[in-house]
């Protein structure tokens, strides 16, 4: 049975050397690399071209290995990942389920109507529609950052940036879930406040919770993917979704986000290869 190759880029994620300790015990072969030194036209060097090779790493480096023939290369459907679109879906289990889509321009020629409609004094919670991060997302106070010259250069983005905003709110605990279609392969708290704690999850009502809202959404990014939930208000949310390849571990158990990785890879590229 063909085995799926594996392209690690180097310390990126805190569980690095047991990840590849884990692929080694499990008898995949990988090789490792950087985001300077790998270059889409020469990914040959690494693995022939149409091999089936799955990439973890950053996600501009996982954008290059998307321009190879390597199959599937990377976890990480930018036009998905927006949350332009997969708020569609998850709309109403999403701790920011008021919100508005806004360019950065129009979001300060338009602030004092949109703080009125979040009831705000000046704080807003504002992200980068794409998942690219592109900036840091966070609360900001747009009756200091009142012209898009102090917003745009406290982001370091420019006026035609599309972002999210939608009110400030408290999170007491956050969890990723790392997901194959519809089905929880594991999951790991990773912050308590603001002191960061890995813990895996193994069952129980946080994946009762996700479980849940999978079996109704239905729709889902790519193959393999993460959720993140949040805590607030003594409320389970859905935070945000995110890319396979290019999201950290934490205390998720690395076996079983290997195991997963491999079977869809392989079905991708089985599909293709037909």
């Amino acid at each position: 049975m063909k085995k799926v190759n594996w392209l690690i880029e180097r310390n990126i994620f805190d569980a690095d050397e047991q990840f590849l300790e884990k692929l080694q015990s499990q008898g995949y072969k990988w090789k490792e690399t950087s985001y300077l030194k790998f270059h889409s036209s020469d990914a040959n060097q690494y693995f022939p071209e149409h091999e089936c090779v799955l990439f973890r790493g950053t996600l501009n480096l996982g954008r290059n290995i998307l321009r190879t023939s390597w199959i599937p290369g990377a976890y990480m459907d930018e036009k998905n990942l927006r949350c332009s679109t997969y708020y569609t879906y998850f709309g109403q289990y999403l701790l920011n389920n008021k919100y508005f889509f806004i360019s950065l321009g129009e979001l300060i020629r338009r602030r004092e109507e949109i703080l009125e409609y979040f009831s705000s004094d000046g704080d807003l919670f504002i992200r980068p529609d794409s998942n690219m991060k592109s900036f840091r997302a966070g609360v900001f106070n747009l009756k200091v950052l009142n012209t898009i010259e102090f917003l745009g250069s406290e982001l370091k983005r420019d006026e035609t940036t599309f972002v999210l905003v939608s009110s400030k709110k408290p999170i007491t605990k956050e969890w990723r879930f790392f997901v194959y279609k519809n089905q929880i392969i594991t999951g790991s708290l990773y912050l308590v406040g603001e002191e960061r704690i890995d813990e895996t999850i193994k069952g129980g009502y946080l994946e009762s919770y996700l479980s849940d809202v999978l079996k109704v959404v239905k729709w889902y990014p790519e193959s393999l993917y993460t959720v993140d939930i949040c805590e607030s208000e003594e409320e389970l949310y859905v935070l945000e979704l995110g890319s396979f390849s290019c999201s950290g571990e934490y205390g998720c158990d690395l076996s079983l986000i290997i195991e997963a990785g491999a079977k869809a890879a392989l079905e991708d590229y089985e599909a293709v290869n037909d």
